[in-house]
């Protein structure tokens, strides 16, 4: 099931809403519209409660607000694409969901001064965005407050106000996925390495996560709580992915590569497909015949019937959607280019010829060798070995 609908392209951005978005669009309506009680921040009204109209007015301007806002997030996150653009950076598209919106990059800069740069650019929209909408409510509040639509529009322009500053200052804590952990991470990468630079961003992230969680428990506020849990998952997720990049990073795909390639034919039953897994081990084949005609993996052989087995042939259930890179290509962009196509294999071939392929499995073992490989390094710099004793004369 599709879990994001996509609504169209900004400079060439694909734009999508998450379904998380679509649950959450009428919760805030309700909390912009007409709650029970209202809410104040700065002595401003944050709400259309106590606007004098009927209910369907304040409900209109509820849902005016909530659509403005959501718009207001995406130039936030629109301003990070626009920066990450100019340094180079590909932007494969913006998701508008529960908790704001997500810029999806194909990589993130390795200078610190561009990730500043590019983290700080959604707070800054934000941040002006707030200060313009309160300079002008406060300058045609004593023009136009005393007609009730007016008086709506004066609302509307604080509650953007209040709620792009809260935005931008929530967005600066430094704890990833928040804007602020990448300022922060880009601060301590000048002073460190990268990778170094990320587990400790991530772990002040942690940290603050927990803070958050455990307030929110004492104060019985669920949403607290939720977004304690995204940030600790985020920041996670975080320093989990750039440890896999950063491992991968430098290596070139045929280090990893199975380069005596066990291939499919077409015309082989399914029968015969699962002997040839089990003799050699594989869990999946080019299927070649004097051409390289697609993949055959064990998740389409399993949903053939048994009775079927004999029959069916590879050329029945492979797949053609075949995702090829160059054995000269950097791994970690091998392996977004695997999570990108949603495959479990990637075909190696160089100048047309098939020489390998590279699963799941190969880039985990090459990020499992890797971290073993820096472990070993790292106990040597904290033990250096010793010279042996001299003997007595």
């Amino acid at each position: 099931m599709a879990t994001e609908i996509r609504i169209g392209r900004i400079l060439g951005i694909p734009v999508y809403l998450h379904l998380t978005f679509l649950i959450i669009l009428p919760l805030f309506v309700y909390l912009f519209s007409a709650p029970q009680t209202q809410v104040r921040i700065f002595g401003m009204p944050m709400t259309f409660t106590d606007l004098d109209a009927d209910l369907w007015v304040k409900y209109a301007f509820g849902t005016a607000a909530t659509l403005i806002f959501f718009l207001t997030i995406f130039t936030h996150e629109l301003a990070h694409s626009y920066v990450a653009r100019s340094y180079g950076v590909k932007i494969r598209s913006i998701t508008l969901m529960i908790f704001g919106g997500v810029s999806s990059m194909e990589d993130l800069p390795r200078n610190p001064g561009q990730e500043w740069r590019m983290a700080f650019a959604g707070p800054l929209s934000s941040l002006a965005i707030g200060v313009t909408s309160l300079l002008t409510m406060y300058a045609i509040d004593p023009i136009i407050s005393e007609s009730m639509i007016g008086e709506g529009i004066v609302i509307l322009l604080g509650l953007m106000g209040i709620y792009n500053l809260l935005l931008a200052g929530f967005n600066m804590i430094p704890a990833f996925p928040m804007d602020g952990g990448r300022v922060l991470r880009a601060y301590l990468a000048s002073k460190m390495p990268y990778m170094e630079a990320t587990k400790k961003a991530a772990r002040v992230g942690r940290y603050f996560a927990i803070g958050m969680g455990i307030f929110g428990i004492f104060t019985f506020n669920f949403f607290l709580i939720l977004i304690a849990m995204f940030v600790y998952i985020g920041a996670s997720e975080e320093e989990q992915a750039v440890t896999v990049t950063e491992s991968l990073h430098g290596v070139p795909v045929k280090q990893l590569m199975i380069g005596a390639v066990q291939v499919a034919h077409p015309d082989m039953t399914v029968q015969q497909l699962h002997e040839l897994m089990l003799a050699t081990g594989h869990m999946g084949f080019p299927v070649v015949d004097s051409a390289l005609l697609g993949i055959v993996t064990h998740a389409e052989s399993v949903k053939v019937p048994r009775e079927s087995l004999g029959i069916v042939r590879v050329r029945d259930i492979m797949t053609r959607n075949v995702v090829s890179v160059d054995p000269d290509m950097d791994s970690s962009k091998a392996l977004r280019a695997m999570y990108d196509s949603k495959v479990g294999m990637l075909v190696v071939l160089d100048h047309g010829a098939l020489v390998g392929i590279v699963t799941h499995k190969d880039f985990i073992r090459a990020v499992n060798s890797a971290l073993a490989q820096r472990h070993v390094m790292r106990w040597g710099e904290q033990f250096p070995p010793q010279p042996p004793p001299s003997s007595p004369v």
